[in-house]
């Protein structure tokens, strides 16, 4: 078990009663299930239990990555903000490939929130309410998880925070983005591998998809499962993302306001594009994490800590 000292960076005023030199727990590489990549860190506050446990909230963040890449070293520095406070998680999830389907990494995530809820039991942590959050498709996996499952969830869903994330993979503008980049290929095989169904001639093309390739992508897109009763949502994009098109947020902005859906819109036009200025950390004890541009970092903890306040008490 390691240790860490808290680092505030001065994002959020802590509680008056709370010393500024509190310790955090963090313990790593625990196995939530049997696939190799099925592990996770978790940071428990080093406080009595009615601090630690404000609100009963618990954060996971799910990193990055097409879906096959990245890694939960690849966490936000940011969170650091939050571990005096609440137990914070971030996980690895199995990679999309031939035998392994988006659906799968939604399991995956299903597994770890069971595993955290009983990590926190066993070491006396109140686990009610769960922030669940991720950039790009780990923002993807956090909204498809909470829109289809908040009912179901081990730890009730209190909200969602999507960094860049693809809300909805049946948008044409994909196509567009992709193929400016170069990477149109690439965005066939990730759909293929994602939904199991090898696309044909015709089912992807610049003027849009069809039925197939429609009814497959929209079932794995969070923005099909957006109903009046949604887990409020806090969007963060940057109309400069290449990746992941800015529209996508946009949209899910109007579903949200169409269905009177609790969320804030964060929207950037500041050019720090689908990565949100983030450079990871080389050296040191928190080499791989990412600290993300100062401006974003800031809107992004006000609006956690506001939300934390409004639905975790």
């Amino acid at each position: 078990m390691q240790k860490h000292t808290s680092g505030l960076f001065g994002l959020f005023k802590p509680l008056k009663e709370t010393p500024q030199d509190i310790r955090w727990s963090a313990h790593i590489d625990l196995r939530y299930g049997s696939y190799p990549r099925n592990l996770l860190d978790i940071s428990i506050p080093q406080v009595a239990p009615t601090m630690a446990s404000t609100g009963g909230a618990v954060i996971l963040f799910i990193h990055g990555g097409i879906w096959m890449y990245g890694d939960k070293k690849n966490r936000p520095t940011f969170l650091d903000a939050f571990r005096d406070r609440f137990t914070v998680a971030s996980m690895n999830h199995r990679y999309i490939d031939e035998n392994t389907r988006l659906a799968d990494l939604v399991d995956d995530v299903s597994a770890a929130i069971a595993y955290i809820q009983e990590f926190c039991s066993q070491h006396t942590v109140d686990a009610k309410k769960l922030i669940i959050m991720g950039h790009s498709s780990g923002a993807h996996l956090s909204m498809l998880y909470a829109y289809k499952h908040h009912k179901t969830a081990p730890i009730p869903v209190a909200f969602c925070v999507s960094m860049a994330g693809p809300t909805d993979l049946s948008d044409i503008t994909f196509v567009y983005s992709f193929k400016k980049l170069g990477w149109l290929k690439l965005f066939y095989q990730v759909a293929e591998k994602a939904t199991g169904y090898h696309p044909q001639e015709g089912d992807i093309t610049d003027e849009g998809y069809s039925e197939t390739g429609r009814r497959l992508l929209s079932a794995i897109s969070p923005i099909t499962f957006v109903t009046s009763d949604s887990p409020p949502t806090i969007i963060v994009h940057d109309a400069a993302d290449k990746i992941v098109p800015y529209a996508n947020s946009a949209i899910l902005n109007s579903v949200f306001n169409v269905y009177g859906i609790d969320h804030c819109f964060i929207a950037l036009y500041s050019g720090v594009g689908h990565y949100l200025g983030a450079k990871s950390i080389k050296t040191g004890p928190m080499r791989g994490a990412a600290r993300y541009d100062k401006t974003v970092e800031a809107r992004v903890v006000k609006a956690m800590n506001d939300y934390i306040e409004k639905y975790c008490g």
